[in-house]
């Protein structure tokens, strides 16, 4: 029997096969989906700031018109930077998406120079990335620990964003600090785990 790290390495495979099968237009219809979901949940929750991730382009789902929503509406908006040596996250509040610069593993990243720094986690809602979350919230991710890290502390709403395809409605793979969501979005449903706000 396979043991859980086994486990999760074979899923992560799984799962980047998947969305590495999706067409260009696959994607893009996906991503509309999840994006019109997410805004009407976040419709009555913006909450304090919006903690989001910059999504990588052609792979993960897509978050820029939630972070540009987020700015219309002149909610703050908190976006994270990979410290690697820590595999720890640093959160600075942007006020415009030129304020990201090409960072670590290629991500766009706050530029440090024009951005203020988060010391800590505030409360909000924060959109967190996964490879796989299953109908419990547990969130895969891709291995290096840096969201569940952040997310042990974060007492906001978590909101995790995947494509149907890498959502199961079985128990994933999972270790003691994998974070759970309180909200799954995929392109198909809204999974409603922890009432929140």
């Amino acid at each position: 029997m396979p043991s859980v790290i086994q486990a999760k390495a074979q899923l992560r495979t799984e799962c980047r096969q998947r969305r590495k099968a999706m067409t260009a237009q696959e994607k893009d219809q996906a991503d509309s989906l999840i994006f019109q979901r997410a805004r009407d949940i976040l419709q009555s929750r913006w909450g304090n700031y919006l903690y989001c991730y910059v999504s990588m382009p052609g792979t993960e789902v897509d978050t820029l018109q939630l972070i540009d929503l987020a700015l219309e509406k002149q909610v703050p908006v908190v976006v994270p930077k990979c410290v690697t040596g820590s595999c720890t996250l640093e959160h600075y509040l942007i006020e415009d998406r030129r304020q990201l610069q090409k960072g670590f593993y290629g991500i766009m990243e706050p530029d440090p120079s024009v951005c203020r720094k988060i010391e800590a986690p505030h409360e909000g809602v924060c959109i967190v990335p996964g490879l796989a979350f299953d109908i419990t919230g547990v969130r895969m991710g891709y291995g290096k620990g840096y969201y569940d890290r952040f997310l042990a502390e974060f007492q906001g709403l978590k909101i995790g964003l995947c494509y149907e395809h890498c959502f199961f409605t079985q128990r994933i793979p999972h270790e003691p600090f994998d974070a759970v969501m309180d909200i799954v979005v995929t392109d198909r449903r809204v999974s409603i785990i922890h009432q929140k706000g």
